[in-house]
């Protein structure tokens, strides 16, 4: 093992779950609040999924639904459509996506990296995807549970009551995505011959 990833005593370094939240209340709380947005994704995606089918099932139609993301026109139809929820669901991703990466930003411009500086053509671009590769980590780290669960104990008794939503959405996701393949399959077999 190399000295890098040796602690004091030689033991091996832990990750501190803590290190991925700003001090204070208002980040994990803003950390929970994506969190959440992120998991409503699932059962979004297969409610809009299973209105679809079912749709397209009771219309006769081949259940095919395609937007082009790049035209306007195309995603206001896809919005107007029985696939509606489908649309919001890929749009929710994108956006929490985009928007937990800018709340990591932060850390990962107070992060100190221990290395050499760069020195070669386009190191000031270089150290910009340095940086954006770091906040990528600490998002992908603040979504584990543990990160999570600092964040819960900083809201102190209201972290308690919204720690509850977690398991509640597992349910409904679960719930939601079995009824997206069982619903449209009943109703072919009560409207088709």
């Amino acid at each position: 093992m190399t000295d890098e990833l040796v602690g004091e005593g030689g033991f091996p370094l832990r990750i501190q779950p803590a290190a991925a939240l700003r001090p204070g209340r208002s980040d994990g709380r803003n950390l929970l609040i994506v969190w959440f947005a992120r998991k409503s994704f699932y059962w979004l995606f297969f409610l809009g999924m299973g209105m679809g089918l079912t749709a397209a099932t009771l219309e006769r139609q081949d259940p095919d639904f395609a937007v082009d993301w790049t035209s306007p026109s195309s995603v206001e139809s896809g919005l107007v459509s029985p696939w509606a929820l489908l649309v919001v669901a890929i749009m929710l991703r994108f956006v929490v996506a985009w928007t937990a990466l800018a709340m990591a930003w932060p850390l990962a411009r107070a992060h100190e990296v221990n290395l050499s500086p760069r020195t070669n053509f386009g190191s000031g671009v270089g150290k910009f995807f340095d940086r954006l590769n770091l906040a990528r980590a600490f998002r992908s780290l603040r979504w584990t549970h543990h990160v999570r669960q600092v964040a819960l104990q900083r809201l102190g008794s209201h972290g308690a009551r919204i720690g509850k939503l977690d398991p509640i959405l597992d349910v409904v996701n679960i719930a939601v995505g079995v009824s997206a393949f069982v619903a449209p399959l009943m109703v072919a077999a009560a409207y088709w011959p």
